[in-house]
C-alpha cells in the first residue's frame, strides 16, 4: 500500500512498454517511440479502497483454463437475472452461450475443448456488455474493451513469442498535412534492420472497425508471426506500416468522406514519410496494401490508387457485384486494363461461417474471371482475430516473391 494507492505488477505479453523515445519539437513530424517485440513487465497504480467505506467487493474468479483445453467462464453477480458469454472462439458467427447461476450467485459455463491460440470474449449481464472483471488480460478497442485468454500448445507456435530473432515495432507520431492534425501509426521493422543497409518492400496493413492502429500488434501478433516466419525463411523480410484508418470519427457528419480523406493521407503523408524515414524499395512491385476493412476502406483506397500497389490482400472481407460495379463506374477501364491484370495480385482469405464470406468469395471469383492472379483461402472460421491472424500468416508468405 502506498497511501491510498496499491502498486501492482502487470505482465504485458503482447506489447511491451516504450523503451526508446525520440522527438523533434512536441513529438513533431518525426516523433517516434520504439516498442520492442519481447515480453516486458510494467507496473500500474490502482486506487485502493478508501478507509471508512466498508469491505471491498468479493473478488471475481476470472476464467479457468483446464488441462484438456476446456475453458470455464465465471462471473460473480448475485443480483443479476441473466448472463451470457460471447466470443471469437466458436465457429458460429455471433454465437451466444448462457451462463447458469449457483446458490452463491456465481454464474458459469464451460466450453471446448478449444484449439491452441488467443481468443477474446465478453459478458452481457442484464443487457449490458462488459469485459470480465476478473481477468486483467484485455483486447482494447475503439468502441468496446473485451477480455482475452490463451490456450497454450505447439499448434499455436506460429503466432507465439518464441526464442527467435525479433524485429522492432515503432510507434510513430506525425503531423498529417491532409488532416492538419497529429496522427499515429505503428511500423514493424524486421530483425537486423538497424545493422544493415538493405532496402525492403513494404506492406500497408489496415486494422478493422473496432481497433486502433496498434490492433495488428496488440491482438493480431503480426510482429511475432513475422519474426517466426522469418526465422524459418518462410517469408521475405518486409517493413509493415499500420496506420490509423479513421480520418474522421466514426458516425460523425463527415464519415462519408473518411475513405477519401484517408486515401489522401496515405498517399500524401504516410507513404512519403515512410519512404523518407526508412529504407524502402521503390515502386509498386515492392508495395502491398491489405488487412481488414470497415466497411470498404481497403478497396476504396486500393482502387483509387491502383497504380501504387501490386498486391491487394483481403483478410476476411470482400466485395459484392454492386460494389464492384461502383468502382467500375468510378474508374472506367481500371479493372480490365491488361497492364493491371498482369501486374496486380489479389490474395483473399475468409471463413465459411463469417458474415463477410459471400463478399470474399465473390471478389475472388470476379478477379479470377478477369484474369488476375488470385488466391482464395477458405476456412471454417468466423470474422474474428483467431482467423485474421491465420490469414495474415498465410498471405505474407507469398508476398513479394
Amino acid at each position: 500500500m502506498i497511501g491510498k494507492w496499491v502498486l501492482l505488477r502487470v505482465v504485458l505479453p503482447a506489447m511491451c512498454l516504450a523503451l526508446i523515445a525520440k522527438a523533434e519539437g512536441f513529438f513533431g513530424s518525426s516523433g517516434f517511440t520504439r516498442i520492442m517485440a519481447a515480453e516486458s513487465t510494467a507496473f500500474m497504480l490502482l486506487a485502493a479502497e478508501p478507509a471508512g467505506r466498508g469491505p471491498a467487493a468479493p473478488a471475481q474468479p476470472g476464467p479457468l483454463i483446464q488441462d484438456d483445453k476446456r475453458v470455464t467462464f465465471r462471473l460473480l453477480a448475485p443480483k443479476a437475472s441473466e448472463a451470457t458469454v460471447n466470443g471469437d472462439f466458436w465457429t458460429q458467427q455471433s454465437r451466444v452461450e448462457p451462463l447458469k447461476k449457483d446458490e452463491q450467485g456465481l454464474w458459469s459455463v464451460t466450453v471446448g475443448p478449444l484449439s491452441p491460440g488467443t481468443y477474446s470474449y465478453w459478458f452481457v449481464v442484464d443487457g449490458i456488455s462488459i469485459p470480465d472483471p476478473g481477468n486483467g488480460a484485455i483486447k482494447p478497442g475503439v468502441r468496446v474493451t473485451q477480455s482475452a485468454f490463451e490456450i497454450p500448445g505447439p499448434e499455436a507456435d506460429w503466432q507465439s513469442l518464441r526464442n527467435v530473432p525479433h524485429g522492432d515495432v515503432c510507434m510513430i507520431w506525425y503531423h498529417s498535412a491532409v488532416l492538419d492534425k497529429m496522427r499515429r501509426m505503428h511500423v514493424y521493422l524486421p530483425p537486423g534492420y538497424e545493422n544493415s543497409k538493405q532496402r525492403y518492400p513494404v506492406l500497408y496493413l489496415l486494422h478493422g472497425g473496432g481497433d486502433y492502429d496498434d490492433g495488428w500488434i496488440s491482438i493480431g501478433r503480426a510482429n511475432w508471426i513475422m519474426d517466426n516466419l522469418l526465422a524459418q525463411a518462410k517469408a521475405k523480410p518486409m517493413i509493415i506500416v499500420m496506420p490509423f484508418v479513421f480520418a474522421v470519427p466514426q458516425g460523425s457528419p463527415e464519415w462519408s468522406n473518411n475513405s477519401s480523406l484517408f486515401g489522401k493521407e496515405l498517399t500524401q503523408d504516410i507513404i512519403p514519410y515512410v519512404e523518407r524515414r526508412f529504407r524502402i524499395l521503390p515502386g509498386s512491385a515492392n508495395r502491398a496494401i491489405g488487412g481488414l476493412s470497415m466497411p470498404n476502406i481497403l478497396p476504396d483506397v486500393a482502387f483509387a490508387y491502383f497504380d501504387r500497389f501490386d498486391y491487394l490482400c483481403f483478410t476476411s472481407n470482400g466485395l459484392s457485384d454492386d460494389r464492384i460495379a461502383y468502382y467500375e463506374k468510378a474508374y472506367p477501364g481500371l479493372l480490365d486494363n491488361p497492364n493491371n491484370v498482369k501486374r496486380v495480385t489479389f490474395w483473399i482469405g475468409d471463413g465459411a461461417n463469417a458474415m463477410t464470406f459471400a463478399g470474399a468469395k465473390n471478389l475472388a471469383e470476379r478477379m479470377k474471371q478477369r484474369g488476375y492472379k488470385t488466391t482464395f483461402l477458405t476456412t471454417d472460421g468466423i470474422h474474428g482475430w483467431p482467423w485474421f491472424r491465420r490469414y495474415f500468416f498465410e498471405m505474407v508468405q507469398v508476398m513479394f516473391r
